[in-house]
């Protein structure tokens, strides 16, 4: 009894120990300084590579033209939970969307990646995500890239987050 008593702790503790280690709020930045990411970002600035602002006029996330996130917040939360908050202007449905979040390292490059939930929708449920290259990370500003395919050839949009 007292042998299944001990492998029981001990398993609890490896188990503990395992959600903690995965924890996606602290992460070695791209220069390998550690940051801890939870807390309130709002982006800052959007910037484009590739192509001229005059005539791009892309969606992003599923959800807003990418001019729409300038001025968003993002509330990322330690246990991968958060949400983030379009400004309602112009072409711009403003609102708060609820998102699931992590940070994943993809052959030594670090991604930043979420979600999208529904009201109520668990994460394991959504199979679809946004996944943005991390080109800087301090403990005050992010530096984001997403990839975006337009009229057959490939795009960046640079988002700069501050908190």
């Amino acid at each position: 009894m007292k042998r299944i008593k001990l492998l029981t702790a001990a398993s609890l503790s490896l188990l503990v120990l395992l959600f903690t280690a995965c924890s996606p709020s602290r992460v070695a930045s791209p220069e390998g300084a550690k940051v801890d990411l939870k807390g309130t970002w709002t982006v800052s600035n959007i910037s484009l590579d590739g192509i001229s602002e005059k005539g791009f006029k892309v969606t992003v996330f599923d959800d807003a033209l990418y001019q729409c996130y300038m001025g968003s917040q993002w509330n990322l939360i330690a246990n991968g939970n958060g949400s983030y908050t379009v400004p309602a202007s112009g072409d711009c449905t403003g609102g708060q969307r609820n998102i699931y979040w992590s940070v994943q390292n993809i052959s030594g490059a670090k991604y930043f990646q979420f979600k999208n939930l529904g009201t109520g929708v668990k994460p394991n449920r959504v199979t679809d995500g946004y996944r943005l290259e991390m080109q800087s990370l301090t403990a005050n500003q992010m530096l984001l890239r997403s990839a975006v395919n337009f009229e057959g050839k490939t795009v960046y949009i640079n988002y700069t987050f501050t908190r």
